[in-house]
């Protein structure tokens, strides 16, 4: 089998030849939603918001009447939550949303900090003048939730401005990744945030990585993004323990 590696003429290295997996799957993300999708999306925010709380029954016939849809396109919504692990069908209970396992977990945060440190320095590579603007001025938007006590809208610009750098990274499979993290990684937010008290540091610690990005230090992109993962953990963990502590 010989691998396509000839540029088409006209187009760069980061514009994928139409045949190819890549430009097949930013087709599918240009493409108009299907019911599926929307059931999908509307089930997963619900998930990562706890409005579905975890290890709850999902009742088809209510979400279905909730999204405004029918039950063929749910169903198909679970059955992806299910492949990424949002939900879990099991036979003759019907489906539950998955429990935040502390193993679980542990994976998802390994898994995170490299990939995320990956993004930012590709990011930091490849980041063009466009992105640099869109980037630092969702920084200073997390400046002004923080300081008006925004907690939920600190969340939405979080999730923001990871998916700015993911896409900036120019790696379509690791943006889809990354995405599929950072929706478990929004359940241990919305179950956390309340005690979760290092908010201030955690935007600095955004502000730090672009910076490193729209300087172009991959290197350290790479180094402060690592750190501000590995600084949520610790902070989420730490949070678990005094709960425990005080049941």
């Amino acid at each position: 089998m010989k691998f396509q590696s000839r540029a088409v003429p006209g187009t760069n290295a980061r514009t994928p030849r139409p045949t190819s997996a890549r430009a097949a799957r930013q087709r599918r993300q240009s493409a108009p939603e299907s019911l599926g999708d929307i059931a999908y999306a509307g089930t997963r925010l619900r998930i990562e918001s706890l409005a579905l709380p975890p290890g709850s029954a999902v009742n088809e016939a209510a979400l279905a009447a909730e999204l405004g849809l029918g039950l063929a396109p749910v169903r198909s919504a679970l059955r992806r939550l299910a492949w990424e692990n949002f939900v879990v069908i099991l036979p003759r209970r019907g489906t539950l949303v998955a429990e935040l396992d502390a193993a679980d977990l542990q994976e998802i945060f390994e898994l995170r900090v490299e990939l995320e440190g990956l993004a930012a320095r590709l990011a930091a590579e490849r980041v063009g003048d466009e992105e640099r603007a869109s980037l630092t001025g969702l920084v200073e938007r997390t400046r002004g939730a923080l300081a008006s006590g925004d907690h939920k809208a600190l969340i939405g610009l979080d999730r923001e401005l990871h998916s700015a750098i993911a896409e900036a990274a120019g790696n379509t499979l690791l943006a889809a990744q990354l995405d599929w993290l950072y929706g478990h990684v929004l359940r241990l937010w919305s179950a956390a945030l309340d005690r979760v008290s290092a908010l201030g540091p955690s935007v600095a610690e955004h502000e730090t990585v672009v910076d490193a990005i729209v300087r172009g230090d991959g290197a350290e992109a790479h180094a402060r993004m690592q750190e501000h993962v590995r600084r949520f953990q610790a902070a989420f963990l730490e949070s678990e323990h005094a709960r425990d502590r005080s049941e």
